[in-house]
């Protein structure tokens, strides 16, 4: 999966944008089908701070950016093209390479009881319910 980070500056009525793309590692998934099955929906919160939070369907995240062990090459998969045979052929194009990585280890979240407070610098955060971000389906390939 591969995140991009977009700002804007406005200055003097000249806009300018910059877009990082970064490697997103998802750890402790069981199910290899996992992103298909929930159609690319996710939801992330902090993507500009030391620790973002992703939602993936009901699975929460807690990740840290790092740089990775060589270059990530990041693909787009197209699976339009039809072979000989008449099946669906998927095919790569190449997108981008970064050498950023967001690791994510899967996060187990309590509900916060009412007086308590936060121990451990934990920073509460409220994930919207239709603030879904739609990512296409990318495969990485990590080449050193």
């Amino acid at each position: 999966m591969a995140a991009g980070e977009k700002r804007t500056w406005e200055d003097d009525d000249k806009e300018e944008e910059e877009e990082h793309m970064v490697l997103v590692a998802l750890s402790v998934i069981i199910d290899s089908d996992f992103l298909s099955k929930c159609e690319n929906k996710c939801r992330i919160l902090g993507i500009d701070t030391e620790r973002p939070i992703l939602q993936v369907d009901n699975y929460v995240f807690a990740g840290e950016y790092e740089d990775s062990l060589g270059t990530c090459v990041i693909f787009e998969e197209n699976v339009e093209h039809v072979d000989a045979e008449g099946n669906n052929k998927t095919v790569l194009k190449y997108k981008c390479h970064t050498m950023k990585k967001l690791s994510m280890t899967r996060t187990l979240l309590t509900e916060k009881k009412e007086g308590e407070e936060n121990i451990g610098g934990v920073k509460w955060l409220q994930i919207m319910d239709n603030n879904f971000s739609y990512r296409p389906n990318v495969t990485c390939k990590l080449s050193t």
